[in-house]
């Protein structure tokens, strides 16, 4: 039995991912898959260990990475040598995984070690019991090197079959009482790629066919190149071992590996996948309520139903689709934080994968008008009616200079050839081939007879002038008697024919003509020059040349014109086709317009700069008038100050006149007061006078008794005379109070008399203040002085105002200037924005590449 470790598609290097302490984790990812290689090595000792090709992930890579990577391949060269009783065979393969001098390192290191084998061209190696033939990948540029000068499709014929010799004729050099395996790093038809898709035979890269397999008819053969490990069922005995580790998101829901097979005999083998502990890839999917849910701040929720426990330690990636406001509105930073503490080794990408911008907004393609679409994209942005108004107003001028120069078509309908004429025209003296009632056909004959001439150059040449010599004359028939030439192709769009005739002399100079058939005549639809009238044959066509070969007539060795154009190239095909060249060409009048205002600008600016040189040269008003005002301001508040000093003095006078008239009054109350009372006084002397007669009558006893007649007689006197008795105690007690009124009046007319006299005397005194220290007439000058510098400054200030005014004038044309300016950029935006959703819908369509 022999035991053979297959293995392949290392790709040790780096990827994208995190790093830690300067080392990639995702290239220790890949050492920890070759460890588990070596350990399996280790366990089940094999005879022979293959590693059939891409030990490398890059064949550039310089300085201590590149030292590094080779170390690790040679380490692990090495323990399998260990582990490995015969041999150890290390075959390059792709050229741009495994350089040139990555091998020549490892053929030097290992040049004394017979046990490994560093194989870097096709041969056959012997083993004990087996031989093995090796096929490494192929260099393209050493095989141009001596093939120079084939097309791709050619070249990729000529390797595949170089590759069958070689497959072959190894098998014819290996020995033929031993079993003999291959060893290749290629495409074998019927394998399945890393998508999960077949791979066919298409000629897009060079392949190992199937029939020289069977013809070889190798008892086994181990593969690399294609990273999904699997057994053929169309080649027998055919294995790839698939890479160690997954690297990007086509090996999603991939197993990872590589194989022991025990070779029993060379008609029984026994082989054994072995699983390696490669990091998986995940595409987490979310839809646009998951979105508006992150956007809303419930991420954690939306974790919880789409990945908790499904990302840990795996490399995500995000895939949404939502509406075009939450994509805007989608805060990537958190989600990603979010996969990331919940356990996500690295996040690859978080992407739409469609948004539905479409839906939210008109479809074009029944209206392609710009001035339209432009309304639209203003009308969705919010602008109100008058702004959308004025914007349309400045963008018409471009937009017209836009049409008059689109080459888009004209017409719209089928395009069919009718008619090719040729004169002189290559190999051709005269040609005449009608396309008529001809839905498909095949034109056959020997290289060289003329079949591209007539039916693909001729056509070029007529439409668009481009000779594949190169050369104008490039085209006339090679015959002296030939002067001229002259092609003359028909052609419906739709249900209007047309017919455009161009000759060509010797000399170089040419005609042309395109004509439209009318009721059965040809009418001239030529301009009056001459590259006025292909501009309009490209009008009714719709296309310039790279677009018409690239979709209405595939050239010879030209069908990949649109794949292998570069992608801007590809680009302007895509929008000759849907229409969108209008907009680049209202680019270019919107960059000529506004290079032109740009240049009245920087006029204009110019003579401001001068007007405020000028303006500075009669000194600075603005800053005098600040400093002027500063001073009338500290002027008034003087003046009002003063002001509100007269105010509050007034009210001084005010109250004491009042204080005044009240203190008249209670003099005069005092005065009637005194006067009653000394009435009052008069009356109770005269009654004290009675009563004190009448107690002496009294005291004498008897003249009492002798009296008593006159006591009787009397005594009716003061009965009469009680009334005014009791009148008079009445008018006692109100003297008495009218005395203690008196009293307090008194002192309350002297405290008042006094407080008069001391307002007299402030008032007095402020008065003589006013009048012996001149204040007021000295304010009232300084007021006036005041007054008059007031009035100058008011007249610099109107002569500041008039250059002020000058200014304005130059900065409402700056603006009005301006205005035009973001009117064309606001234009620009538009067109932006509809290039960007045209190409979100060739991507998410597949018309370009994503990248």
């Amino acid at each position: 039995m022999i035991r053979i470790l297959h293995t392949a598609d290392w790709h040790i290097g780096d990827f994208p991912g995190p790093t830690e302490a300067g080392k990639n984790l995702r290239a220790l990812d890949t050492l920890r898959c070759i460890e588990t290689v070596v350990d399996t090595s280790k366990k089940m000792n094999p005879d022979i260990s293959m590693i059939s090709g891409d030990i490398f992930h890059q064949a550039k890579v310089w300085g201590s990475r590149a030292l590094d990577e080779v170390g690790t391949a040679i380490d692990a060269i090495e323990a399998l040598a260990r582990n490995t009783k015969d041999k150890v065979i290390v075959m390059r393969g792709t050229p741009n995984h495994d350089g040139e001098e990555q091998f020549d390192m490892l053929a030097q290191y290992f040049r004394d070690t017979a046990i490994v084998e560093i194989v870097t061209e096709p041969m056959v190696i012997q083993c004990k019991g087996l031989d093995v033939a090796c096929i490494p990948g192929f260099d393209r540029g050493a095989f141009r090197a001596q093939f120079p000068g084939l097309g791709k499709e050619e070249e990729d014929e000529v390797i595949t079959k170089e590759l069958s010799n070689i497959c072959i004729g190894l098998k014819a050099e290996a020995r033929q009482d031993v079993p003999v395996a291959l060893m290749a790093h290629y495409t074998v038809p019927g394998c399945n790629a890393e998508a999960g898709q077949s791979t066919f035979l298409q000629h897009f890269e060079p392949i190992l066919p199937t029939d020289a397999l069977a013809a070889a008819d190798y008892d086994l053969i181990c593969l690399g190149h294609i990273h999904r490990p699997q057994q053929l069922q169309n080649v027998k005995k055919c294995f790839y071992s698939g890479a160690v580790n997954a690297m990007n998101f086509n090996d999603e829901d991939q197993f990872r590996g590589f194989w022991i097979h025990d070779m029993m005999s060379a008609e029984r083998i026994e082989s054994q996948l072995i699983l390696t502990p490669y990091r998986e890839f995940l595409t987490i999917h979310l839809d646009d309520p998951d979105v508006a849910q992150i956007n809303s701040g419930a991420v954690e929720f939306v974790a919880l139903t789409k990945w908790k426990d499904k990302i840990k330690d795996k490399i995500v990636r995000v895939l949404y689709e939502c509406s075009l406001d939450n994509n805007k509105a989608l805060n990537k930073a958190v989600l990603e934080k979010q996969l990331l503490d919940d356990g996500a080794f690295h996040v690859w990408e978080i992407t739409p994968a469609k948004l539905s911008v479409l839906a939210d907004r008109q479809n074009m393609e029944s209206q392609t008008d710009p001035e339209e679409n432009l309304r639209k994209y203003l009308v969705e942005k919010g602008y109100d009616d008058e702004q959308i108004s004025h914007l349309i107003s400045k963008a018409r001028e471009i937009i017209a200079v836009a049409t008059a120069n689109n080459t888009s078509a004209l017409l719209t309908g089928i395009f069919e050839p009718v008619s090719i004429d040729v004169k002189n025209y290559r190999n051709y003296v005269e040609e005449h081939f009608d396309f008529t009632d001809i839905s498909f056909c095949t034109i056959n004959g020997q290289n060289g007879s003329g079949k591209s001439s007539l039916f693909m150059d001729a056509i070029m040449d007529c439409l668009y002038e481009e000779p594949r010599e190169g050369d104008l004359t490039g085209w006339i028939r090679n015959d002296e008697k030939a002067r001229s030439g002259s092609i003359a192709f028909v052609f419906n769009i739709g249900e209007q024919t047309f017919r455009v005739t161009r000759t060509r002399a010797r000399s170089g100079k040419g005609t042309l003509n395109l004509s439209e058939l009318e009721k059965g005549e040809w009418q001239d639809r030529s301009c009056e020059k001459y590259r006025d009238t292909q501009t309009r044959i490209e009008q009714l066509l719709g296309m310039d040349s790279m677009t018409f070969k690239s979709c209405a007539l595939i050239m010879q060795d030209q069908y990949g014109l649109f794949l292998q154009a570069p992608k801007e190239d590809r680009m302007v095909i895509l929008g000759n086709l849907l229409g969108l060249n209008i907009y680049g060409l209202m680019e270019k009048a919107a960059r000529d317009t506004a290079k032109v205002f740009g240049a009245k600008m920087r006029d204009t600016k110019n003579a401001i700069t001068l007007h405020e040189a000028t303006i500075a040269s009669y000194g600075d008003p603005h800053t005098d008038l600040i400093v002027n005002e500063k001073k009338m301001a500290e002027l008034r508040e003087s003046v009002n100050k003063a002001k509100d000093q007269e105010q509050m003095e007034l009210k001084k006078l005010a109250v004491m006149q009042d204080a005044q008239q009240k203190e008249e009054a209670l003099t005069k109350e005092a005065n009637d007061l005194a006067k009653e009372a000394i009435d009052i006084d008069l009356r109770m002397k005269e009654t004290n006078k009675i009563v004190e007669t009448c107690s002496v009558k009294l005291s004498e006893e008897s003249e009492i008794k002798e009296r008593m007649k006159e006591y009787n007689e009397t005594k009716s006197v003061v009965e009469r005379t009680a009334g005014p008795a009791a009148q008079y105690s009445v008018k006692q007690a109100e003297a008495d109070r009218l005395t203690q009124a008196h009293r307090n009046l008194s002192t309350a007319l002297e405290l008042a008399k006094q407080e008069l006299e001391k307002d007299k005397q402030t008032r007095n005194a402020l008065i003589a203040e006013s009048c012996n220290d001149g204040e007021s007439f000295l304010k009232a000058e300084l007021y006036s002085a005041k007054t008059q510098e007031y009035d100058t400054l008011k007249h610099k200030e109107t002569e500041y105002l008039v250059a002020l005014n000058q200014v304005s004038a130059k900065d409402r044309e700056i603006g009005r200037l301006q205005g035009a300016f973001d009117a064309e950029a606001a234009i620009l935006k538009a067109r932006e924005g509809v290039l960007k959703q045209k190409t979100e819908l060739l991507k998410s369509s597949g018309c370009i590449d994503p990248d």
